[in-house]
């Protein structure tokens, strides 16, 4: 059984990456509060264009925005805020070791 490898951002710092497209209207909608969110947590958001990304399209073609928290998809077309803040509040073991994140 293999597992499926989601993108995880490149900037060390983000624990966000948010994958969208030119032209969505539920991007637009959904960034500003994504954004809001990582900096309420103190950590960056990755913004990825899947259309710049063969694989991302073939992967997220109808299903942007995605929102990925260190790895895991979150969210898919639309995000709420408190479940999004409530995620962020979560680190993983090894960044709380390492003091990241």
């Amino acid at each position: 059984m293999s597992t499926e490898r989601l993108p995880r951002p490149t900037d060390p710092d983000a624990r966000v990456l948010y994958l969208t497209r030119e032209g969505c209207h539920l991007c637009e909608e959904a960034l500003p509060v994504v954004r809001a969110e990582a900096d309420r947590a103190g950590t960056t958001v990755e913004v990825r264009d899947i259309d710049a990304d063969e694989q991302l399209r073939e992967r997220f073609d109808y299903d942007v925005p995605v929102i990925i928290i260190d790895g895991q998809i979150h969210a898919k077309y639309r995000v709420e805020a408190e479940a999004l803040r409530a995620a962020l509040r979560h680190r993983p073991w090894w960044k709380r070791l390492l003091g990241r994140g």
